[in-house]
């Protein structure tokens, strides 16, 4: 750009008109995307200049590139950077900016989604507001009139030319209210996972099916963006990345020693190194680098490569083999209130070959009717141990169910006295501080040392993303990540010494009658 370009622009900044600047700042997605950058840097950096205390980063450059060619409608994007980076921001203004100077209109429904429907509200409104603000040069641009106060929510806006520019949660038929005529043409989504949902496999298998749903309700022309965290390589962000159609843009908070972003010093670096519980997730965007993961990630690779589908499905039932009479099974459940939170889960062993061969979980079904699914497949496989944990009410719910239904084989923990003698019995496995972590710990060994095999990918995937600062939270009931599935993995593992082979049970128990029949036959 010559001198007195620059000169030109800087007298419209200092003393144009409102229809000066309107017209410096205006752009058509015909015209150059270098073109386009400039124009909102000029915008961003004028009015919004409390954005920009800090010379931007050249990855700042880059993420605007990639949302001109997004809204331009050439590719679909996912911005992953490093906490601090300032992306959500970045794209609010960029939304900012489109909605006041596209001249042509280019999109006629921008769609904000996230997890919590909260988060999306807040984007509308931090938008909105950021439009009110420059009221002075582009006057009021919203259908209706009058200013909303700057601190209460909303959940669309529409403009006077009809673009409209909504919240959502992921999930909403993704068809307009007012704009019924067309669906979105420009999705967001933001805030997708967090550390309770990347912990549980049905909260991030629903995420996905419904941020699919929410791409299948895209318009013929439409795109979408992802801004995200990286804190798992097995969660919603990933299944994002594995999209081809896709360009990715990863920014961590260094490269080697260098920092991507320069108002990130050695001192800054060293103290959110310091405080950070996920360093390598939320800092250097890069969770398979997590140096306190609690499975050796190597073996699980190993066996999520060799995973394979179940055999056969019967309601929630997912099985891996059938019944041997002549095996010893058992089953861990961990149950939840079926409220689409966490999930009721549970797993099968065959202790005598090591291999799980039957799992289920779900976060909409309740704890009574699950029990019965868990009954189900303790009777099919020889009325095999069934190990309920009984922490809260949920479990409660279990032991009445199992009572109710005259279920044969229920674990029991033995209370004893100083010297062993029985005391009572407690029905149902109790996870403490203590029994948790060592329930952890046994099946970890066991599976290092190459006595379990499990073919269900689900069951691995937890494993893949559970950590040492998991099992901490265990010890202190400071529990935010369930790992539902993973749990009642465990429990089942333990019930391997509870345990005899249904067929030699029915032996014991056949030889006990045929003991009493001919006791009687002789009185």
């Amino acid at each position: 750009m010559s001198q007195k370009a620059k000169e030109l622009i800087r007298n419209i900044l200092d003393n144009g008109t409102p229809q000066e600047k309107r017209a410096l700042f205006s752009f058509t997605v015909e015209e150059d995307s270098a073109v386009i950058l400039k124009k909102f840097q000029l915008f961003t950096r004028y009015n919004y200049s409390r954005y920009f205390t800090h010379p931007s980063s050249p990855e700042h450059t880059v993420q605007v590139e990639n949302l001109i060619r997004s809204y331009k409608g050439e590719t679909n994007v996912i911005e992953i950077a490093f906490r601090g980076f300032g992306k959500t921001t970045l794209k609010k203004l960029f939304d900012t900016f489109v909605i006041l100077n596209d001249t042509g209109n280019f999109r006629k429904y921008i769609k904000v989604l996230t997890k919590d429907g909260k988060n999306s509200r807040q984007v509308v409104t931090d938008v909105y507001n950021m439009i009110v603000e420059v009221k002075p040069i582009y006057g009021d641009i919203f259908e209706k009139e009058g200013d909303k106060k700057r601190e209460e929510t909303m959940s669309a806006f529409t403009t006077k030319e009809g673009v409209k520019y909504s919240s959502g949660t992921i999930g909403q038929t993704q068809r307009g209210h007012v704009q019924d005529a067309y669906r979105p043409d420009w999705v967001w989504f933001d805030d997708l996972e967090d550390r309770e949902s990347v912990s549980s496999l049905i909260i991030t298998e629903g995420i996905i099916n419904r941020a699919d749903e929410a791409i299948t309700g895209l318009s013929f022309d439409g795109t979408y963006v992802i801004t995200a965290n990286y804190i798992s390589d097995a969660g919603t962000v990933q299944w994002f990345l594995n999209k081809k159609d896709i360009i990715k843009h990863i920014v961590p908070i260094t490269n080697g020693d260098t920092p991507t972003w320069e108002r990130y010093t050695p001192e800054i670096l060293k103290k959110l190194k310091d405080d950070a519980e996920d360093w390598a997730g939320e800092y250097l965007c890069d969770p398979s680098r997590v140096g306190n993961k609690f499975f050796d990630i190597d073996m699980i690779e190993r066996d999520i490569a060799n995973s394979k589908p179940c055999e056969t499905k019967s309601g929630l039932l997912r099985y891996w083999a059938n019944y041997q009479p002549n095996k010893r099974y058992g089953v861990g459940i961990d149950l939840s209130d079926g409220i689409g939170k966490d999930s009721c889960a549970l797993a099968m062993f065959n202790f005598t070959t090591g291999e799980l061969v039957a799992s289920a979980d779900d976060n909409e079904t309740s704890p009574d009717l699950f029990t019965y699914e868990a009954i189900r497949l303790g009777q099919e496989f020889g009325n095999c141990i069934l190990a309920p944990e009984t922490n809260n009410t949920c479990g409660g719910i279990a032991v009445r169910v199992l009572k109710e239904k005259n279920y044969p084989t229920i674990y029991q923990k033995e209370i004893t006295d100083q010297v062993g003698n029985t005391l009572t019995k407690k029905i149902g496995w109790h996870t403490n501080s203590k029994s948790k972590p060592d329930m952890f710990y046994e099946f970890k060994k066991d599976y290092d040392d190459g006595h379990i095999k499990i073919y269900d990918e689900r069951v691995l995937r937890e494993m893949k993303a559970f950590t040492k600062a998991d099992l901490k939270d265990s010890r202190t009931h400071a529990i935010t990540r369930h790992f539902d599935l993973l749990t009642s993995v465990c429990i089942a593992w333990q019930m391997r010494d509870h345990t005899a082979s249904s067929q030699s049970t029915k032996d014991f128990y056949n030889n006990l009658k045929r003991s009493i029949s001919s006791r009687g036959a002789r009185g």
